[in-house]
């Protein structure tokens, strides 16, 4: 029953498993090289208010695919952080993303979808 089909990876089937890692991989090299603690807080941050805004964007269609996206993106990141506290630097990525999403929920801040 399919045990002779080799493995292979369909892009459109895998999309997001592949797009974890490439994620996870830029989060720890964006971690490993930010230069000192308030650099680290503030790319927290807006990664986090980017995230935010991708909920929003997707809030009433599959999330599944992006938040899994966004795990691998906080994974690495939080992982290759050396320069500040990571508890911090998580706590700040969740903070951003709250408010980012309430804020395109009160419609102060604005998107244009294309």
């Amino acid at each position: 029953m399919g045990m002779n089909k080799k493995a292979e990876f369909s892009y459109y089937a895998d999309w997001a498993e592949f797009f974890f890692f490439v994620l996870l991989f830029v989060g720890i090299v964006l971690g490993v090289l930010s230069p000192n603690a308030v650099i680290t807080y503030l790319i927290a941050t807006a990664s986090g208010m980017l995230a935010g805004r991708v909920f929003h964007h997707r809030r009433y269609k599959g999330r599944a695919p992006y938040t899994l996206l966004i795990v691998g993106f906080i994974m690495g990141f939080v992982i290759g952080t050396f320069r500040g506290e990571r508890t911090i630097s998580f706590l700040l990525f969740v903070l951003g993303g709250v408010f980012s999403y309430y804020l395109f929920d009160k419609k102060i801040l604005k998107d244009t979808v294309y």
